[in-house]
């Protein structure tokens, strides 16, 4: 789909968290802009993202390569509140319905990545209890 001359995808409401999200949308190129022949421009890089970010008029501090890396990256790592909100503008297009919807799925997802962390830290902690100490 397209939307202010980029792709658009809407969010889709499944269950994935920020990782398996993220990674989908950066993969289709979610709100990249269209190429001079109408296709698009292809998946989004890490310096492409953080160079998109930071241009947004409002965004007056921008974003660190390193944080878009990180979200990039196989990692525990998810995503501060106001970067939902930055990523969100470039996922929705710019339109202020799309952005709002994508700031919510965002929201969602990265709580779930959250839950996930819990979880995974305490299946970790119970683990390391019942590994005798041999030392």
């Amino acid at each position: 789909m397209i939307k202010n001359e980029k792709i658009f995808l809407p969010p889709q409401g499944d269950e994935s968290d920020f990782k398996e999200l993220f990674k989908r949308l950066a993969a289709a190129g979610a709100g990249r802009p269209l190429g001079k022949d109408g296709v698009p421009a292809g998946p989004w890089t890490p310096e492409l993202l953080a160079e998109a970010i930071s241009q947004i008029d409002s965004n007056r501090i921008g974003v660190d390569l390193r944080t878009v890396q990180l979200w990039f990256q196989e990692n525990e790592k998810g995503i501060s509140t106001a970067n939902i909100r930055w990523l969100a503008r470039v996922f929705g297009c710019d339109d202020p319905a799309a952005t709002s919807e994508w700031q919510m799925e965002l929201s969602a997802a990265q709580s779930r990545l959250s839950a996930k962390r819990r979880e995974w830290k305490r299946a970790g902690s119970s683990v390391a209890q019942e590994i005798p100490d041999t030392a």
